[in-house]
């Protein structure tokens, strides 16, 4: 599983942020997504709260 993120289509609501620390942060004013620092089940959970839809998920 790969995380696709859109700066140009994120309102930075940070939800995700909020909800999965581990796996999206903020470093260094860089946004970086950690997919392996969560399980599967609720890396989606939190992808499918962006209001924007900024999030995606693609198969590998």
């Amino acid at each position: 599983m790969k995380i696709h993120w859109d700066e140009e289509r994120c309102c930075h609501a940070g939800i995700c942020v909020k909800e999965l620390p581990q796996v999206f942060k903020v470093e260094d004013g860089q946004f970086k997504i950690d997919a392996e620092a969560a399980a599967e089940a609720e890396i989606r959970r939190v992808v499918s709260l962006c209001p924007s839809g900024a999030l995606a998920i693609e198969e590998k």
